[in-house]
């Protein structure tokens, strides 16, 4: 599952960065007060970015993980732990799945798998 959702990660990051420039030009005009056309195009673009960006967003989530951080591409995949719901943790980059942390922690909580195996 982790190559399918290291491809979509990287489009929905991608498509993130296109709505954050968007969003900053158009506070840019703002800020001097006109209503151009560009302006209006801008926000019509702004738009469309976002429908694409939450309807990746939802095929992600559909698949039951739960996007963190799009900037940082952090992921969480729920999984049971002596039958508690945890999360195994990855984030956008890594090469493997190798963090875990329980439902009340975050990425500050993280636990490496490979110290569970030693000791639980």
């Amino acid at each position: 599952m982790l190559p399918d959702v290291k491809i979509k990660l990287k489009e929905i990051m991608e498509r993130k960065k296109v709505a954050d420039i968007l969003k900053s030009d158009i506070e840019r005009y703002a800020l001097v007060g006109f209503d151009t056309p560009e302006l209006t195009e801008k926000n019509q673009e702004l738009e469309t970015v976002v429908k694409d960006l939450m309807s990746r967003v939802s095929e992600l989530e559909d698949l039951g993980l739960r996007i963190r951080d799009i900037d940082t591409g952090l992921v969480d995949f729920p999984a049971m732990r002596f039958g508690t719901t945890v999360f195994l943790c990855w984030r956008y980059g890594e090469s493997a799945i190798e963090y875990w942390h329980a439902s009340n922690e975050g990425f500050n909580g993280r636990k490496s798998l490979n110290a569970q195996i030693i000791s639980p």
